[in-house]
């Protein structure tokens, strides 16, 4: 048999490389500032301290936060790195949100038992990039997760086989689109002012006039803001935060 893990070497990489995002609530944005950096915590599911991303993709949400609130400390903000960044401090890669598949939400395509030891890649962005390429063929059709039609194996390429059905509504009917976002693990804090590119917050947030001079002077990031009335649900605000990331990429030319 084939592991995914060498049926994903086999394959060739999409011809650039996405940006890393990481998504975190306001709460959180006091202690981030002041050290000016994303400190890694202790993970339930590895039983470590980690650092989480995406490939490309934010997707990211707290599902619980699904109540209407006028409390902003909720309200999610995006953190986007230069392609490229920490190619060398990945410790960990997945073709999906780890959680998630220790949750059931991948079953039955993919079992929360073997989830975790059948389907690490090597810890490369390069990983990523052939994920990409061989089961959606374009970053386009990633971000909008539209995987590819069609796409044949062979009996020996099971793992690769259970991915792709997976990807393909697979899972249990309340598994989201994570199930196929390229999750990135680093185990150190990741200095903010080094090679970020764009922040995604609530418009009111630059109203601070303190955390506006940190993003332009310090950390050197453009701000993509979007608007986050009082009393939405915070889940609600996740699709302005994608369709603000991908628009930037665009003007960007990364895709």
């Amino acid at each position: 048999m084939i592991s995914f893990s060498d049926y994903i070497q086999k394959q060739a990489m999409s011809p650039a490389e996405l940006p890393l995002v990481h998504t975190t609530e306001y709460f959180n944005l006091a202690s981030i500032r002041a050290s000016h950096t994303l400190q890694a915590s202790k993970c339930n599911v590895f039983k470590e301290p980690l650092l989480y991303f995406f490939y490309g993709r934010p997707a990211y949400r707290d599902s619980s936060q699904t109540s209407p609130t006028r409390d902003v400390s909720f309200y999610p903000i995006c953190f986007v790195f230069q392609p490229d960044t920490m190619c060398k401090k990945v410790k960990r890669l997945y073709p999906f949100d780890t959680g998630a598949s220790q949750h059931g939400l991948y079953e039955p395509a993919i079992k929360r038992g073997e989830a975790l030891t059948d389907y690490q890649v090597p810890a490369a962005v390069e990983s990523a990039r052939r994920i990409v390429n061989c089961f959606f063929e374009t970053d386009e059709q990633y971000l909008s997760n539209k995987p590819k039609l069609g796409v044949l194996f062979s009996p020996t390429e099971i793992g690769a086989e259970s991915y792709y059905r997976l990807i393909n509504g697979g899972g249990d009917p309340s598994c989201d689109d994570r199930c196929s976002a390229v999750e990135i693990q680093i185990a150190e804090g990741v200095d903010l002012r080094q090679r970020i590119m764009a922040v995604a917050l609530p418009t009111c947030f630059l109203e601070d006039d303190a955390l506006t001079d940190t993003l332009l002077k310090v950390w050197g990031a453009l701000p993509l803001t979007y608007d986050a009335d009082a009393g939405m649900r915070p889940i609600e605000l996740h699709g302005a935060i994608r369709y603000i990331i991908r628009q930037f990429y665009r003007q960007s030319s990364l895709l």
